[in-house]
């Protein structure tokens, strides 16, 4: 480690730093970040484009006394660098290492977790009107999240609160793709725009060179000593320093060492629907600035008439979605599980109170490594199974998604179909024609003990134990939500694990058990096991299998306890 960074222990110890030392210390950071983010794996493009931009904000502001907060996160590294953690930054993302995104948890500089965007306006709302007199409290907003409603609700809220609100808009054109409709172009030309904010009561400043210390911390000073609310537009390259993340930002935002080989269910899934949508025009693929990270690229590419990228605005796209399908649209929205929470209400009240032909691909369902508790898509089975006419699948490998997409296609009612970022590694002999309600046997030896697992990282545990051991049957349970009433009435008097990758509240594993006491049937000896929430930290996928109790030594005591 260079000399600068050596003796940088908190931001204190930049404040008697003149403009040259704090740019030798940028880019000290910036090589540290690269160090380790090109050996292990992050969140690369994001933090490269706000070095310099940290650095002047830890010099200006006192994050001890002051807040500041973080809209989704991506962009934590430098500041976790600067707050007394650079030792520790090469156990970045990894198990008992330093988490990927803020985390109060880990230092009194991180005001609150985030991991999702939009949100920092809000929270700055919140502290301001309580427990917060005196402090500076500073919200820094990616251009991207300028397209999350959630923002503009804070914003209209700034002025009744009656206090000093700092905003600074990172603005790199960028969320994780190429930022999309009305509000990036007017954010484009913020300072062609005659007080762009006044309705809110918040005066504008811009624009700086997010590169440019000196500019920095004039504007950060200025928005220190201003009375009135404030926004900051900055402008940054993501990708800042390192020419493969210039080039390429959102190839770059999430980077890995080591890309898995194989097909993942994401592209799967996008090369189906491309298949279907050429078939029919009705079919229109939607993202939430998430195209590329949820396989939608080539249908962007190929049939931008029946793709909608709506910017990251959940709500709105599962709203519009719902309008569609009314409309005689066949959408399919493509999210990560852990982002869909953000549209429950419209899950409930316009997508499945409507029943309307709306397919739910979502990605990243179950255990996410790397990434922590708030990327983790272990609830999306619990919050969908409640609701009325929704019809849930997971599918155990890439050729059962097909099929079930193909399924779809000719489905008139609410339909989520939830898979991993895990690639399946198990081959099947055994693939069924699939249809909701129906499960299907993978290993049918007449056991006392039938597992049912759910999904794929469930089967293929369950398999991969059964082909080793024994000693227990094995059922693809591919329809959440309806069971497959045959097959759990048949196997009622055996003795019965569930395995899924989604907490036990409302989960798989309850609405087996659900169905027995509905059905007066007398419940069998049965063990569910399911995600904890309370263990989902930042971890390798094998970690987090283990932390949650899913090994070969737990499956195999539980079903030997049955057994006795």
């Amino acid at each position: 480690m260079s000399n600068l960074l050596d003796h940088v222990n908190s931001p204190e110890d930049i404040k008697s730093f003149d403009v040259p030392k704090l740019n030798g210390l940028a880019q000290e950071i910036r090589d540290l970040i690269l160090q380790v983010v090109l050996s292990k794996g992050g969140h690369l493009s994001s933090n490269l484009g706000v070095v310099e931009l940290t650095v002047a904000l830890h010099y200006v502001f006192d994050f001890k006394k002051d807040r500041l907060i973080l809209d989704v996160g991506h962009q934590c590294y430098a500041h976790k660098i600067l707050t007394g953690r650079k030792d520790e930054f090469a156990t970045l993302r990894t198990k008992d290492g330093i988490a990927g995104f803020p985390k109060r948890e880990e230092s009194v500089y991180d005001a609150a977790n985030t991991g999702h965007s939009s949100t920092s306006a809000s929270l700055a709302c919140g502290m301001l009107r309580y427990g917060h007199d005196g402090a500076q409290i500073v919200a820094l907003i990616g251009d991207g999240a300028m397209t999350g409603g959630l923002i503009y609700e804070a914003f209209n809220d700034v002025k009744a609160i009656g206090k000093k609100f700092i905003a600074i808009i990172n603005n790199n054109d960028m969320s994780i793709s190429k930022n999309v409709g009305s509000v990036a172009e007017y954010l484009r030309d913020l300072d062609s725009v005659r007080q762009p904010f006044r309705e809110y009561g918040i005066k504008y400043y811009g624009s700086v060179d997010g590169h440019n210390i000196e500019e920095l911390i004039k504007a950060f000073t200025y928005a220190r000593d201003c009375r009135n609310s404030i926004i900051i537009n900055v402008h940054t390259q993501k990708g800042k320093g390192y020419a493969e993340a210039e080039k390429f930002p959102d190839k770059y935002h999430s980077y890995s060492p080591s890309p898995s080989s194989g097909g993942s269910f994401s592209s799967c899934m996008g090369g189906k629907l491309l298949e279907l949508a050429k078939r029919d025009d009705k079919i229109c693929a939607i993202t939430a600035a998430m195209a590329d990270g949820t396989g939608l690229e080539k249908i962007r590419s190929e049939l931008p008439g029946q793709f909608v990228d709506v910017g990251i605005a959940e709500e709105h796209a599962l709203c519009m979605a719902s309008g569609m399908a009314i409309s005689g649209a066949k959408p399919y929205f493509a999210v990560y599980s852990s982002f869909l929470q953000r549209a429950y209400d419209q899950v409930i009240h316009d997508m499945c109170l409507n029943d309307c032909a709306i397919t739910l691909c979502i990605d990243r369902a179950g255990f996410v490594p790397g990434d922590g508790e708030t990327h983790q898509g272990v609830y999306d089975i619990s919050y969908l199974r409640s609701v009325k006419n929704m019809t849930i699948l997971a599918p155990k490998d890439l050729d059962e998604l097909e099929n079930m997409l193909e399924w779809s296609a000719h489905f008139y009612h609410p339909l989520a179909i939830r898979y991993p970022k895990y690639v399946p590694v198990h081959k099947y002999s055994v693939h069924e024609s699939f249809r909701p309600g129906s499960w299907e046997w993978l290993a049918k030896a007449g056991e006392e003990v039938v597992v049912l697992a759910c999904g794929a990282l469930m089967n293929d545990f369950a398999m991969s134990v059964h082909d080793k051991y024994g000693g227990f049957d094995v059922v693809n349970a591919r329809s959440v939500n309806p069971v497959d009433e045959k097959l759990l009435k048949s196997i009622a008097g055996k003795k019965i694990i569930t395995l899924e990758d989604n907490v036990q509240p409302g989960g798989f594993g309850s609405g087996v058990a659900e169905f027995y006491i509905a059905n007066g049937i007398a419940v069998p000896r049965m063990i569910i096991k399911a995600a904890d929430g309370s263990k989902l930290t930042h971890a390798s996928l094998s970690q987090l299998m283990q932390m949650n109790g899913f090994t070969e030594e737990s499956l195999l005591a539980a079903v030997n306890s049955l057994k006795q």
